[in-house]
């Protein structure tokens, strides 16, 4: 009786605590950055195969949303490429290129 009791007790705290467990799964955005530092006057970035685009007016803080994976990152001024880099980005990450 008494070693039943016990394990009728057990039993409920374990349905009661088993039951109160939330487990969530927390993931990374599939966003990653990309942010330009250095001499920003008057250049164009082009990532992978994609078009040219001139950026305006740049600061050091501005930062551009970009897929993760494995890109080819071009940086023109005056259309001539003053950097080219393979960069793997992860999600949530950032990268910085400097501009010389």
């Amino acid at each position: 009786m008494k070693y039943t009791s016990i394990l009728f007790v057990i039993l409920v705290f374990s349905l009661l605590t088993g039951c109160a467990y939330n487990a969530g799964i927390i993931q990374k955005e599939d966003i990653s950055y990309i942010k330009l530092t250095g001499n920003l006057v008057e250049i164009s970035l082009q990532i992978d195969d994609n078009e040219i685009i001139p950026l305006i007016e740049p600061t050091d803080n501005t930062v551009y949303e970009i897929d993760p994976g494995l890109h080819l990152i071009r940086v023109y001024r005056n259309g001539e490429m003053i950097v080219k880099r393979n960069l793997f980005f992860d999600g949530n990450i950032t990268k910085e290129v400097n501009v010389k």
